[in-house]
């Protein structure tokens, strides 16, 4: 294992890292390890992403989709809006 300093760190990054390294009950040095690994793509695991990336672009759903979409999400409840 090698030993790094890295210099210029947000104070705010330092801030986070220690508040995470308390929730967590473990070293901020463990923190800042775990985000470096995370971040250059060495993680064991795959970082389990929490959008709906996987889901965006041209889709064709249908015509009853399209019919959905002008008949019900489309339409404007004068009630709440008044």
């Amino acid at each position: 294992m090698a030993q790094v300093t890295i210099r210029r760190v947000d104070e705010a990054w330092v801030e986070k890292a220690r508040e995470e390294a308390s929730r967590l009950k473990v070293s901020m040095n463990q923190v800042l390890v775990d985000a470096l690994r995370r971040g250059l793509g060495a993680h064991a695991e795959p970082v389990k992403k929490t959008n709906l990336d996987a889901y965006a672009g041209d889709s064709d759903f249908g015509a009853e989709w399209d019919e959905f979409l002008d008949k019900d999400l489309k339409r404007i409840d004068s009630e709440l809006w008044s």
